[in-house]
């Protein structure tokens, strides 16, 4: 196999960092902790944190969290069917809870080793348009509270859809980077670099990302010119996105 031309690989680089921050494998975990640290200060909370589940869709793994334990808690994976989070990401449903120590869905064990055991919690589902569940966002003994608890719940609930809308775009773009990557692995030189693209989009699950690629690829063909089109296109269709998200 004969390596890509440096004129492809530079093209793929430039493509890849055209796409923003959310391909970069940190920077989901920094805009979800951001997130966390904003909801902890709106709610006046000790603690907050954000689980998504695993591609397995047994578990959950806390990605970022903010206030008491944070540092304990972040990376930390468990069973999905433990736990409060676990039972917010299994049903798709918020939940307010006054007392843990009194519901038995609470994993105590969990929280004793982040040297923090809360009172009250409130919780609800990162939800993508589509009604799938992506992970949980949990405040801990929060002082901000209305005395209506479901009004709470409604702005957890709609913070936790613009997290879904942040997490699913930034693997939207990890799955577009890897069709290239991939397409430039299997490429034995610059114009097989395109018919490879071609039969990613037959063959891949992701056939609309494979499209993408191929046809940002077919214009950077025509030139200096067709390049920058290119990635001023994708740099636009990335800030927009990022501001519906």
């Amino acid at each position: 196999m004969t390596d890509p031309t440096p004129e492809l690989v530079a093209l793929v680089a430039r493509l890849g960092n055209a796409m923003g921050v959310a391909t970069r494998p940190s920077a989901l975990e920094a805009e979800l902790g951001r997130a966390t640290a904003g909801v902890r200060a709106l709610f006046d909370a000790a603690a907050t944190s954000c689980a998504l589940i695993e591609e397995s869709g047994d578990e959950i793994r806390f990605i970022a969290a903010n206030g008491i334990g944070a540092a304990a808690i972040t990376g930390r994976s468990m069973p999905i069917e433990r736990g409060i989070a676990g039972w917010v990401a299994m049903t798709g449903q918020p939940i307010a809870i006054a007392d843990v120590g009194v519901d038995p869905r609470f994993a105590r064990d969990v929280a004793e080793e982040t040297n923090y055991v809360p009172t009250s919690i409130l919780a609800a589902p990162l939800l993508g348009d589509d009604g799938e569940v992506l992970g949980v966002i949990e405040v801990l003994d929060p002082r901000a509270t209305n005395e209506n608890t479901s009004r709470d719940l409604d702005v957890l609930g709609l913070l936790g859809s613009q997290l879904a809308a942040t997490v699913r775009l930034s693997r939207t773009y990890d799955r577009l980077g890897s069709v290239l990557v991939t397409a430039l692995a299997g490429a034995t030189g610059a114009a097989d670099f395109g018919q490879t693209l071609d039969a990613l989009v037959e063959s891949v699950d992701d056939r609309p990302l494979a499209e993408l690629a191929r046809a940002f690829h077919q214009i950077a063909e025509t030139g200096s010119a067709g390049q920058t089109f290119a990635l001023s296109v994708l740099t636009a269709a990335v800030d927009y996105s990022r501001r519906r998200a």
